[in-house]
């Protein structure tokens, strides 16, 4: 074969190879970040509490300031909305009160990346609208008392896989072998609020017959080593900067 024949195939195949891999990671990222309403549910004093979720299709976490790419309708852009949004679908990422005078009519508006500007509904009291799935945790906001018209700073939410709740314990459903490597499979979630602060998670031993050893405690995912057989209580501690959780599980090594 003619060697110059030979590099012009050489480097269409390179192409024809390069081109699909370098389209797939094109996609993920500067793709459209689309609000979404959650729904509202109407309080005893005739407000509303309203949230909001997104969904970005981006691979990568990004940030968006609040101002005109990340803004909310009827005058106000800045009230407290994330800025900074993962990847996936999130729901109840913005949760406000609003008062009984509220007309439904309030857009959040993203405009990522510069060409694709989305927004959410604004007919937002439709029936349809009322909220079943999550509304009993949004029906323990203490609506009289919070601040009104900007997204709330709401406890991050902590869970631990495999725990199940047995005789009002949260027990791990698997049995751990007492020497040996185990997973705590443990995740947190926030709404990203307040502004600035950083969430971070700590696991300890509350009790056992032995100390267990964490491979990096300050991670919800972690590894442990218990190095004997017994039952060990531990717990998951996780704060936004201003609002703690903690979450005990008990396991038992054998």
């Amino acid at each position: 074969m003619d060697p110059r024949r030979f590099v012009a195939c050489a480097g269409l195949a390179a192409l024809v190879i390069a081109g699909p891999l370098s389209s797939r990671a094109l996609a993920q990222q500067f793709q459209p970040i689309y609000p979404a309403y959650d729904g509202f549910l109407k309080n005893a004093d005739g407000s509303y509490t309203i949230a909001y979720a997104y969904f970005s299709h981006n691979a990568e976490v990004v940030t968006i300031p609040a101002g005109p790419g990340n803004t909310f309708s009827a005058g106000a852009g800045d009230r407290l909305q994330p800025t900074v949004f993962k990847p996936g679908h999130w729901r109840f990422q913005c949760v406000m009160v609003v008062g009984p005078e509220f007309d439904g009519k309030l857009s959040w508006n993203i405009t990522y990346p510069e060409n694709k500007k989305t927004g959410t509904s604004q007919n937002m009291l439709q029936s349809n609208w009322f909220l079943v799935e999550g509304a009993a945790d949004l029906a323990k906001i203490e609506f009289a008392k919070v601040p009104r018209n900007v997204c709330l700073n709401r406890p991050p939410q902590v869970r631990v896989l495999g725990v199940n709740r047995h005789d009002g314990k949260d027990v791990l459903g698997t049995i751990a072998a007492a020497g040996a490597r185990e997973s705590l499979f443990g995740s947190v979630n926030d709404e990203g609020l307040p502004r600035g602060l950083k969430l971070t998670s700590a696991w300890k031993q509350i009790s056992g017959p032995g100390q267990a050893a964490f491979e990096d405690a300050s991670q919800p995912r972690t590894h442990v080593v218990y190095p004997a057989a017994g039952t060990y209580v531990l717990e998951l501690s996780v704060t936004d900067g201003e609002l703690p959780v903690t979450r005990r599980v008990e396991v038992e090594a054998k």
